[in-house]
């Protein structure tokens, strides 16, 4: 089938001007400013950093460090086993370091009890990544 003429010189205009007018007009309306995707990003980054080095932290307090020496875990399988965690699972841990740190500070026994559960969690982890 053939087309005629005056719609073959008329698809490509017509292709252009949709695709290009209203598709901008529509993109700008939508999309998120990259300075707004770099701010998230920068946020998300900042905050997954303080989670790790408040596990850290925690994970160097004497009771802790004996608890891995015990479990034959080493600083590194730790941090490896920490850092392959999602953000959800590295918030959750963080504040669990965080109350256990509160509650070793001063001195409660319950304290190093959540802390060992803590350690037992990233244990865990390890198996699971190793």
């Amino acid at each position: 089938m053939k087309l005629p003429n005056w719609f073959r010189s008329s698809v490509v205009p017509v292709a252009v001007c949709l695709t290009l007018w209203p598709g901008a007009a529509w993109a700008q309306d939508h999309v998120v400013p990259l300075q707004e995707l770099h701010e998230k990003a920068r946020a998300a980054s900042q905050e997954r950093a303080k989670n790790i080095a408040d596990i850290e932290r925690v994970l160097s307090y004497p009771a802790a460090a004996q608890a891995l020496q015990k479990a034959d875990v080493n600083r590194e399988q730790m941090r490896t086993a920490v850092a392959t965690l999602s953000d959800d699972e590295l918030a959750r841990l963080a504040d669990r370091a965080r109350a256990s740190e509160k509650d070793v500070q001063g001195g409660l026994i319950v304290g190093i009890l959540a802390l060992i559960g803590l350690i037992v969690v990233i244990l865990i982890v390890i198996a699971v990544v190793g």
